[in-house]
């Protein structure tokens, strides 16, 4: 007797979700339902859920090459994960702070500042007033 052919629902979560568990969390079941589905096929709307899950396409202006798959934002093979877009987020305001304080060390004002702590710390003179 030739064997039970498998539910289209067991390939593609075996290829999506290889771990039953992760499939059950994703899915909002326990194990013994995803077991229970890969054995007698799933409600379609299961499928579509792990279909979803594995690629998303963001159809959507300036975000051409964008995928989002499994938790992470992809584009050109480089994976963007929460934890790193925040940690760019941080660097981008760091950088921003440490521009504006060294356009106002370029100022004016900045450079006399410059001028008296180099006086001050190499020759000891204090200047209260500059020219």
């Amino acid at each position: 007797m030739a064997a039970k052919k498998k539910p289209s629902f067991y390939h593609t979560r075996n290829k999506i979700c290889p771990n039953n568990q992760q499939a059950a969390e994703l899915l909002g079941v326990d194990i013994s339902e995803t077991e229970r589905m890969d054995k007698e096929g799933a409600p379609v709307m299961a499928e579509r859920l792990l279909l979803l899950w594995d690629r998303k396409y963001i159809n959507s202006p300036g975000w051409d090459g964008w995928v989002f798959s499994r938790g992470v934002l992809i584009h050109k093979n480089k994976r963007w994960r929460p934890e790193s877009l925040l940690q760019i987020r941080k660097d981008a305001e760091r950088i921003e702070q440490l521009e504006n304080e060294i356009y106002k060390l370029h100022s004016p004002a900045g450079l006399i500042k410059i001028i008296k702590k180099i006086l001050l710390n190499k020759y000891g003179v204090r200047i209260s007033r500059l020219l």
